[in-house]
């Protein structure tokens, strides 16, 4: 049972908007390096943050492509699987995708190998959950009556880069690699 969570970690989750800017992306398998100097582990670090901003554009792609209306024909029912698209695989990563009524894409991509993530695909209203809990911390963080947010402004993209919103998805995703 280890090995089968071990294998679906979820290495980062993004948020892109409806008219395809990141809104938001924060990566889970970075290593915390205590020593500025160290660059091979700040380059190490750079390069997974890099790979994980590179997949998130990759999953841009599907969403915006014709093929991806036959990829959710594919998943055939949308109750069965609550609307979550197994997006594509790469370099080991699986990266799931849904995409809300107002046009907000969630990314999230789980780490391991292709055959055993495949073989051990999460229940899809389970992995549901998880896509309906990032979507819930983002919608109290938009709709935070204490948030400054200004029609039409670009600073509004920083509202997602705030501390609480970062601890909000830090636990929902350990709750996810817990379980």
């Amino acid at each position: 049972m280890s090995e089968l969570v071990e294998d679906k970690q979820v290495t980062f989750v993004a948020l892109i908007s409806r008219d395809d800017r990141p809104l938001y992306i924060q990566s889970f398998d970075t290593e915390i390096n205590e020593n500025p100097q160290d660059t091979e582990a700040n380059t190490k670090n750079a390069n997974k943050f890099l790979k994980y901003n590179f997949l998130s554009h990759m999953a841009l792609d599907v969403f915006a492509s014709p093929a991806s209306l036959s990829l959710r024909e594919q998943h055939q029912n949308i109750d069965d699987n609550g609307g979550v698209l197994l997006l594509f695989i790469q370099d080991d990563i699986t990266v799931y995708g849904f995409e809300t009524n107002n046009g907000l894409k969630i990314v999230v991509a789980a780490g391991g190998s292709a055959d055993r993530v495949r073989s051990s695909y999460p229940k899809p209203m389970k992995l549901k959950e998880l896509f309906s809990q990032i979507h819930k911390s983002y919608l109290k963080t938009i709709c935070n009556p204490f948030t400054n947010l200004q029609v039409g402004s670009e600073k509004n993209e920083s509202v997602l880069q705030s501390p609480t919103f970062d601890r909000n998805i830090n636990k929902l995703v350990q709750s996810w690699n817990t379980f």
